[in-house]
C-alpha cells in the first residue's frame, strides 16, 4: 500500500474534488495523515468493481477493472465506461475510478466531459485547479498549493508548509517545526 503524507488542505481538496466514497467492504489503498486531532484517511482513485449506472446510456452496468489499461469497463460488453454513477454513495466516477463530482459538464443527451477549466487528465498525470487550489499529480509525485499552504509529496517522503508549521517526512522520520 502506498502511503502519501497529506496536509489538511489536501484532505479538504480531495474530500470535495476526489473523494472516492468507498463502500465499507472495499479493500482500498489509502492515504493517511496523522494530525494532533487523529488520523484522516482518504482513498486513492482505484476502479472498484460493482453495480453502477453508465452516465452515457443511463443503464445499470457491472463495472470491472480492465486488466491491461486499469480503467473501468462494462463486464458484459468489455467496452470502457468513461463516466459512471454510484447510486449508493451518490458519487460520479471517471474511468480511472477518480470521483469527479461537480467536475462534469453535460454536452448533450448522454454526453459528458470533464470541465477542463478544473481538471486535466493525461495518463497518470492529473491537474486540478479551483479558484483557490492547485493540485498536480504525476506518478508518485504530488504538489499542492492552497491559501493555507503548500505541500509536496514524492513517494513516501513529503513536505508541508503552512503559516504556522513546517512538516517534513523523510525516510520514515517526521519532523515538525513551528514557523515564526
Amino acid at each position: 500500500m502506498k502511503r502519501i503524507f497529506l496536509g489538511m488542505a489536501v484532505v479538504t481538496m480531495l474530500a470535495t474534488a476526489c473523494n472516492n466514497g468507498n463502500k465499507p467492504d472495499s479493500n482500498a489503498d489509502t492515504t493517511n495523515f496523522n494530525s494532533e486531532d487523529g488520523t484522516i484517511t482518504v482513498a486513492e482513485p482505484v476502479v472498484r468493481e460493482g453495480e453502477y449506472v453508465n452516465l452515457a446510456s443511463g443503464e445499470k452496468v457491472t463495472i470491472v477493472k480492465d486488466p491491461t489499461t486499469g480503467i473501468a469497463i462494462d463486464s458484459k460488453t468489455q467496452i470502457p465506461v468513461q463516466f459512471y454513477y454510484d447510486p449508493v454513495t451518490l458519487d460520479t466516477m471517471y474511468q480511472s475510478g477518480m470521483v469527479v463530482n461537480n467536475l462534469l459538464i453535460k454536452e448533450g443527451e448522454g454526453k459528458y466531459k470533464l470541465d477542463d477549466m478544473k481538471i486535466k487528465v493525461d495518463g497518470d498525470k492529473i491537474k486540478i485547479k479551483t479558484d483557490s487550489t492547485k493540485l498536480k499529480v504525476d506518478g508518485e509525485e504530488m504538489k499542492m498549493k492552497t491559501p493555507d499552504g503548500k505541500m509536496k509529496v514524492d513517494g513516501e517522503d513529503g513536505k508541508i508548509k503552512t503559516d504556522e508549521t513546517k512538516i517534513k517526512v523523510e525516510d520514515g522520520d517526521t519532523k515538525v517545526k513551528p514557523r515564526n
